[in-house]
């Protein structure tokens, strides 16, 4: 079964024949590659060269193209800064008011800001790697791009001081979201990164999720399956009520946070919706030991065996993690599911 046949079965909560693994390791693989994360970004061809070679050096399943938290809020105004090593930052938020709103039109996508360096990359990516990678994308989804437009706190002083422009916030981000996603699809990703954790139950209360991110959220979602691409929604969730809350989003996968054990996952949404993750980029990849990763990596294997899960790392993988941990997830993840499940 090739690998597209094996995600969907996935999505569809059945067995794979072939586990797919993911790992979201852009910043390792910049670093592992030789490139300081700034060169990385520098262009489409730095960014397929670096993931061309790690595909051939790990034999991950998929390309992680997240790039930045900052790339759409950068075409609004929002100021960012970069350095050698670090993924850019937000530094200059815009002023969250009726005025700067009512001024702000969603950006073309096709020439905004740096949105074209990824488009590119994920176009020269689906042409050198056609069905046999998933080439992912990324978006934010509404509330969390509202933080990351007009800063976390004065978001969250807005759903109190002046909830009517908060949710016409909200609905200006929907509206570039579903354009932005559409646009990468568009150039070739299978999937999109749905990143908002933002949203996560450490920032916002399950009464609040319920008022302002999950409907937005699922609307973005519904959007981006309906043009024919995967949704893997990612809170970096640690709580199994917010798990619960960010299923009625309807992500095709939902990614579990590092903090959460992933039995505890099984167990809640068994049977409601594909899960992935989650080998804790810290303790275990960069801190932890190689026996560490394969026991670790044995034990999720064998819980995935019942069908509907993504082995995936939980969160980011800093540049520093070790390369035979790195290895040994994707050695340990393929042999175990083909002694589990009887594949090879």
């Amino acid at each position: 079964m090739a690998l597209m046949e094996d995600i969907q079965s996935c999505v569809d909560l059945q067995m794979p024949e072939e586990l797919p693994v993911f790992c979201l390791s852009q910043e390792f693989d910049a670093h592992y590659c030789g490139m300081t994360y700034a060169q990385y970004i520098s262009s489409p061809e730095s960014i397929i060269q670096v993931q061309l070679e790690v595909l051939d050096r790990f034999g991950w399943d998929w390309v992680w193209l997240h790039l930045d938290d900052t790339l759409e809020f950068e075409a609004l105004g929002v100021g960012v800064r970069g350095g050698e090593n670090v993924v850019p930052a937000t530094c200059n938020y815009l002023s969250f008011d009726r005025e700067t709103l009512s001024g702000l039109r969603v950006p073309n996508p096709q020439t905004s800001a740096r949105m074209p360096l990824l488009l590119d990359a994920i176009t020269g990516l689906r042409e050198a790697r056609g069905d046999a990678t998933c080439i992912t994308g990324r978006v934010a989804a509404p509330y969390s791009a509202v933080g990351l437009t007009f800063g976390i706190e004065q978001t969250a002083y807005m759903t109190m001081d002046d909830p009517d422009l908060l949710r016409d916030a909200i609905a200006f981000a929907e509206e570039q979201a579903i354009s932005w996603g559409l646009a990468q699809i568009d150039a070739g990703a299978h999937a999109i990164w749905l990143g908002d954790c933002n949203a996560s139950t450490h920032m916002m209360s399950p009464a609040q999720f319920k008022q302002w991110a999950l409907e937005p959220c699922r609307r973005v979602t519904e959007a981006f399956k309906a043009a024919g691409a995967w949704v893997f929604l990612h809170n970096s969730e640690e709580r199994v009520e917010g798990l619960m809350l960010q299923a009625q989003t309807e992500p095709s996968v939902l990614s579990v946070g590092p903090g959460l054990d992933m039995t505890l996952a099984q167990e809640a949404l068994a049977g409601r919706i594909a899960l992935m993750g989650n080998v804790d980029p810290i303790a275990m990849l960069t801190d932890g030991t190689a026996s560490q990763v394969a026991s670790e990596t044995d034990r999720l294997v064998r819980l995935m065996s019942s069908g509907g899960m993504i082995l995936n790392s939980g969160e980011c993988v800093p540049r520093e993690a070790k390369t035979p941990n790195m290895h040994t997830m994707i050695d340990t993840g393929r042999k175990v599911w083909g002694l589990v499940c009887g594949r090879r």
